[in-house]
């Protein structure tokens, strides 16, 4: 897994929501302050556990960081959300913790999107850490196991406001199975200990404040992580960019999906045999063979719950799925220990391992394909809206001719775009200290050594600029480009370098 996940970790362009992220978390590590956002941004946990990975990599300004220092943090925690699998064994089953680490491990979506740095894997690891506490504390409740489920329900809404999606899906699938099984109804009454579900109320609340309060700095920001609901409320149901009205938008992405002139893309494997632990989960004739059933049925009517909650909003980013695929990696791993058990005769256990072995290997060609050659291509589905390879030309164009002139990063930049053609800019030209942003055209007073625009723009910024630069065009993202001016006498400068010696 983390092999995997960090094979060119830092080569592919940031995403504008990966450096959005790490603009802000750059903001902390520079000034020390961070205010929780309400708008944009989301929980805060991922900045401030960055923080120590780049005190411990000698990165203590955001200008000497770069894109492995910010997205090794989802890489750990990926990889520990297997480990998180492996202490769930007693209750799921070995072959099934076995086999859901192995998925998880080599799993598309997982492994691309464990190298994203946005908050997504960070959710899905707090969100299973969150199922094993509880249910360990169902199974032998103490304080320890009722801190453990409020500390990881606290972080999983100090990571993304989102989290309650995760909670209804948990009280739907608690309800699911209360209504089907008296016994669990008679249990769980005393189960559940006033004293015990304080302390985890506490945990909750006093995580969730510390973080969002700034470790009690910012009055304001627990105040606004609840007021931010109504901005989500907007967000889920208006007109805004990422519209995917269909509910099988995930469905489709998981199970077959191939654009024109690109490979094959599927995990249906994990879709299988998720489907074949659900049943087995609620057929009386299967569940003698599971190690635990009541669980099995618990995380069926989970998983299955909150895929139908993110399919059914029209909000839609490939990352969100993460949170209801760990649900099905978890059932796909009860199927197949279900099928191991159902199944005598030996060449027919032969037969499944090698079946698994073939999805194993398919899923695992996919990760790397997704993670080298198609890392930044669109015909790549877990590839959206992402930056082109032919921006990092631009980023390094600019380097090269700053270079040739004695002021180097000191020479002026001015971007001139629409907010949503900025990023990533402001990341790859975090260590240029003379750098202004502008969302219009305007006469922004002398002229720079560089202009960045848009190019909706170029008629403007060329009447203000003139003759007095050469002008080169590259690719931002799909059907969107950028104009990159460079006045002329740094760009003879340039040149110069470039003539070939006698």
């Amino acid at each position: 897994a983390f092999c995997l996940r960090t094979v060119n970790l830092p080569d592919r362009p940031m995403h504008n929501d990966e450096a959005n992220q790490a603009y802000k978390f750059g903001q902390l590590l520079d000034s020390g302050v961070y205010a929780y956002d309400p708008v944009d941004h989301h929980g805060p946990t991922l900045y401030y556990l960055t923080l120590p990975v780049a005190w411990l990599s000698g990165r203590h300004t955001f200008a000497e960081t770069d894109e492995a220092t910010v997205r090794i943090v989802p890489v750990l925690f990926g990889v520990a959300l297997i480990l998180l699998l492996w202490a769930m064994a007693g209750e799921l089953g070995w072959w099934a913790a076995l086999t859901a680490g192995l998925l998880t491990a080599v799993s598309p979506a997982m492994v691309f999107y464990s190298s994203f740095y946005v908050q997504e894997m960070l959710l899905v690891f707090f969100t299973s850490a969150a199922l094993l506490c509880g249910w360990r504390y169902a199974k032998r409740p103490n304080w320890a196991w009722a801190a453990g489920f409020g500390l990881s329900i606290g972080l999983m809404h100090a990571t993304k406001e989102t989290c309650v999606l995760a909670y209804a899906a948990m009280a739907g699938a608690l309800g699911v199975l209360a209504a089907a099984d008296q016994e669990f109804r008679r249990e769980w009454r005393t189960v559940l200990q006033p004293k015990h579900l304080g302390t985890a109320v506490g945990c909750t609340i006093v995580i969730s404040l510390l973080f969002f309060s700034s470790f009690l700095t910012h009055a304001r920001g627990p105040v606004d992580s609840v007021l931010t609901y109504l901005n989500y409320l907007g967000r889920a149901g208006g007109a805004e960019h990422h519209q995917h009205p269909s509910p099988l938008y995930y469905v489709h992405m998981l199970a077959w999906t191939r654009y024109p002139g690109g490979t094959v893309w599927s995990e249906g494997a994990i879709l299988v045999l998720a489907l074949v632990g659900g049943v087995a989960a609620w057929c009386r004739r299967t569940q003698a063979v599971l190690t635990n059933p009541r669980l099995s049925r618990f995380l069926s009517a989970y998983a299955l719950l909150l895929m139908v909650i993110y399919s059914l909003i029209p909000y839609k980013t490939p990352w969100c799925m993460l949170s209801f695929l760990a649900g099905l990696i978890l059932l796909a791993g009860i199927g197949t220990e279900a099928l191991l058990r159902l199944c005598r005769p030996t060449w027919g256990r032969v037969a499944i391992a090698v079946a698994l072995a073939g999805a194993l290997f398919h899923l695992g060609t996919q990760a790397r394909r997704a993670t080298g050659r198609y890392r930044a291509d669109p015909r790549n589905p877990y590839v959206y809206a992402h930056t082109g390879t032919d921006f990092m030309k631009l980023v390094q164009r600019i380097e090269d001719v700053q270079a040739c002139d004695t002021a180097g990063r000191a020479l002026p930049i001015h971007v001139i775009a629409p907010a949503d053609q900025q990023w990533p800019l402001p990341f790859y030209l975090r260590r240029y200290p003379n750098l202004g942003f502008w969302s219009a055209p305007e006469n922004t007073g002398k002229a720079p050594a560089f202009v960045v625009g848009s190019i909706e723009f170029e008629q403007e910024i060329n009447t203000w600029l003139g003759n007095a630069y050469t002008t080169e065009f590259y690719g931002l993202r799909p059907e969107v480009l950028l104009s990159l001016w460079i006045r002329h006498d740094l760009w003879d400068q340039f040149m110069t370098t470039r003539e070939r010696k006698p």
